[in-house]
């Protein structure tokens, strides 16, 4: 492993490391405290983000979306496995995959950010703002540019990890094994595996999983230290030893649940914090009991575990695409907003007259109208199908997009590029 690699390994583990210095949990030393294991030495990060984004050109999701210069940007000839993509526009290792031809590119193109990318990201935003909700900030710039514009998109893969810095962690990874194994333990109905691999020729690397590759959830559990040392020397393992996270639990999300979570990020509030939102889905997904009875939880799960913000996953199949759209304004879109305006108006406040009453002119776009037309279907209404689409904007481009046929895979992230 050559020297930008290693700065980065370390580098990957000191942001979080030093988050805990400032809670005064980490002694001036610089040592973790001994005997001391606490909720406040877990820390709640985004380890991969990967959406797919449609009606928005590559230069709007470097400056709008990520709020990255476009000085920063290089592109290049690049492939994505089972896409047609032809270039990729990079920052580091934050990568956009689309098409070199401007028009089809504003058609559709895929945000990739890997582990690696989502650590470098939030040190350049916590650069300019220490106090940064980083990927909170995130989630609502991209919710709200698709409320303003005919920006689309959709998380095919969101993973979330909590590191516990202890030095006597909450629990061991051999602990969770046997769990496992004598299944004393609850989740949804999940398959497990266990991934045993050489770590050096004195112990092993060990990895639980709980929930099938591929599928919207699946949890590991594992040694995120021996992850991050492998292959180096004795004396940098020992320096990365100080500061890397004994245990990790990596939730990796897909399709309607990575989109639900993205959508409870962006509407945290600052008082919220993303290791909370992290617990709260992971304490409805996986219980462990004292026995097969599962009558009594193990204490150092619920203690892991506290506190949290429970998301709302609504796993629904026979639901319309309007029926969500209407989920989405009640608990997450502009619901209060309109309820704040007609309070205002009744009081006598003056209000522009554009935001109040109705506006026979106003056109939806293509897909907000397709999905009315099949919630109109639905409800046996076809005599408005005509009148939805007559106010049905015009699309700018023809929209010839595939379906995306799938996404990069869990162990193609991580290549230690430097920066």
């Amino acid at each position: 492993m050559d020297d930008r690699s290693l700065k980065y390994l370390i580098h990957a583990v000191y942001t979080p490391f030093q988050k805990l210095q400032e809670r005064s949990i980490i002694s001036q030393g610089g040592e973790k405290m001994k005997g001391t294991t606490v909720v406040e030495n877990v820390i709640g990060k985004v380890d991969w983000l990967q959406i797919v984004c449609q009606n928005i050109s590559w230069e709007e999701v470097f400056s709008q979306l990520l709020q990255i210069s476009l000085d920063c940007v290089s592109v290049q000839s690049a492939y994505l496995k089972h896409e047609d993509y032809e270039v990729v526009y990079s920052c580091g290792s934050m990568k956009y995959y689309t098409f070199q031809e401007e028009e089809h590119a504003y058609q559709r193109g895929t945000l990739v950010m890997s582990g690696q990318a989502c650590t470098m990201y939030e040190w350049a935003m916590l650069a300019s703002d220490s106090t940064a909700l980083v990927f909170q900030s995130l989630a609502w710039r991209f919710h709200q540019y698709a409320l303003m514009t005919a920006f689309v998109f959709d998380v095919k893969r969101l993973d979330l990890a909590l590191d516990d810095y202890n030095e006597q962690p909450f629990f061991s990874l051999d602990l969770i094994i046997g769990k496992v194994k004598r299944k004393q333990f609850l989740s949804k109905g999940r398959t497990t595996k266990l991934i045993d691999s050489e770590y050096d020729k004195k112990t092993r690397a060990k990895t639980q999983q709980i929930g099938a590759g591929g599928s919207e959830c699946l949890f590991r559990f594992y040694e995120k230290a021996k992850e991050l040392t492998k292959g180096l020397n004795e004396e940098a393992r020992e320096e990365l030893l100080k500061q890397a996270p004994a245990i990790r639990l990596e939730a990796e999300t897909r399709h309607q649940t990575a989109n639900q979570l993205f959508g409870t990020l962006a509407y945290l509030t600052k008082e919220q914090e993303l290791t909370n939102l992290i617990r709260g889905f992971i304490q409805t997904e996986i219980t462990f009991y004292t026995d097969t009875t599962y009558k009594k939880q193990c204490r150092w799960w619920s203690d892991y575990l506290k506190p949290s913000i429970l998301p709302t996953i609504q796993r629904t199949f026979e639901i319309s695409s309007f029926d969500r759209t209407l989920n989405w304004y009640h608990y997450q879109g502009g619901f209060a907003i309109t309820q704040a305006i007609f309070f205002l108006v009744e009081q006598g406040v003056p209000i522009s007259p554009k935001l109040v009453g109705r506006r026979e002119e106003y056109s939806w776009t293509p897909e907000l109208s397709d999905k009315l037309i099949d919630f109109v279907t639905q409800h046996q209404r076809l005599d408005l199908i005509p009148v939805i689409q007559n106010r049905t904007k015009s699309q700018k481009i023809k929209n010839n997009v595939e379906i995306e046929k799938g996404m990069t895979e869990h162990g193609e992230d991580v290549k230690y590029e430097g920066f």
